[in-house]
């Protein structure tokens, strides 16, 4: 049996919500440039002494180079995806302090017109991010919905309350305001499910991530090839949208280079094509499709920003 835990068991490295408090005080009245500067002599200190960052972000960069037949990443570094990593948290409180300005952030000719259609017309989406890049992104965004769609988008976040309870509470306390209201993944049931089916068709986003199993459900989960080995996706995020039977799509959220001098914001929008209007028999089938979607385009945006995976632990055990 293997001695590797689950990524759950792994604690918040901030134990105290003081660090955080420090950084947004910071944010709130120093450039943002100079706050950013930090990052270098953090994230040394976490390369250091964080032996276990260090390894998994270096096998999980063999993996992707022997993936890709030695050419991605071009230097195995995993100081680089450290440094990458803090300069998304930081990201991440810029967004919840409104100073993403929305001229930073980059659309692509993808799936971007189909979701603001959709959203344009008063119905709702749910989106599938993950843990590559800087997930909360879109909501973060203090004027995306106006600007896009004429309206404001309510949106529901699917989360692990237990392991982002930290960072979420503090950021919480600086702006009260944010528009989206969390649900713990830990305890979602058929009541969450129809109150989530309610709003979507109401208008709103339903974000969730695909790329983290739950700890209550280990023999559920769908094992499927990423990066050339079997690794374990959660079987209950590939459900929700058979339940749901609502479109869905894949949200990847890429910074366009690693620099603290403003870079830009790449989004990434792609609708799954798996139908979940099927007859039950048939659903299993295209639960495991719609999983196989979005591993495909985990690897796809791993191999252009190898830098960006967040999953600090060891992804295939």
């Amino acid at each position: 049996m293997s001695n590797q835990s689950h990524w759950t068991e792994h604690q918040e490295v901030i134990k105290t919500n003081k660090p955080l408090k420090l950084l947004l005080v910071l944010f709130k009245y120093t450039p943002g440039v100079l706050v950013r500067s930090l990052i270098y002599p953090v994230s040394f200190f976490y390369w250091i002494f964080s032996s276990d960052a260090r390894k998994v972000a270096k096998e999980y960069q063999l993996r992707l180079r022997e993936f890709t037949g030695r050419n991605i990443p071009k230097r195995i570094s995993p100081y680089r995806q450290i440094l990458s990593f803090s300069l998304c948290v930081l990201e991440k409180m810029e967004g919840w302090l409104g100073k993403i300005k929305f001229s930073k952030i980059q659309y692509q000719n993808d799936d971007i017109t189909s979701i603001l259609e959709l959203l344009k017309t008063g119905k709702g989406a749910m989106l599938i991010t993950s843990h590559l890049g800087n997930m909360e992104l879109l909501r973060s965004l203090s004027d995306y919905n106006q600007q896009l769609v004429g309206r404001e988008v309510p949106v529901y976040v699917v989360m692990d309350m237990d392991i982002n309870s930290n960072f979420s509470q503090t950021l919480k306390s600086v702006n009260p305001k944010v528009s989206f209201n969390v649900i713990n993944s830990n305890e979602i049931g058929p009541d969450s499910i129809v109150t989530l089916m309610d709003a979507v068709e109401k208008g709103a986003l339903v974000v969730i991530a695909g790329d983290r199993t739950s700890p209550y459900s280990k023999e559920k989960n769908i094992k499927i090839s990423f990066l050339g080995k079997d690794a374990s996706f959660p079987y209950g995020v590939f459900l929700m949208p058979a339940l749901m039977k609502c479109p869905v799509y894949f949200m990847f959220g890429l910074r366009s280079r690693l620099s603290i001098f403003n870079p830009k914001q790449n989004v990434y929008i792609e609708k799954c094509h798996t139908d979940f209007n099927c007859p039950r028999s048939e659903r299993e089938e295209r639960i495991i499709q719609c999983c196989g979607e979005f591993v495909a385009r985990l690897e796809k945006y791993c191999i252009l920003y190898p830098y960006q995976w967040y999953n600090f632990f060891n992804f295939w055990e």
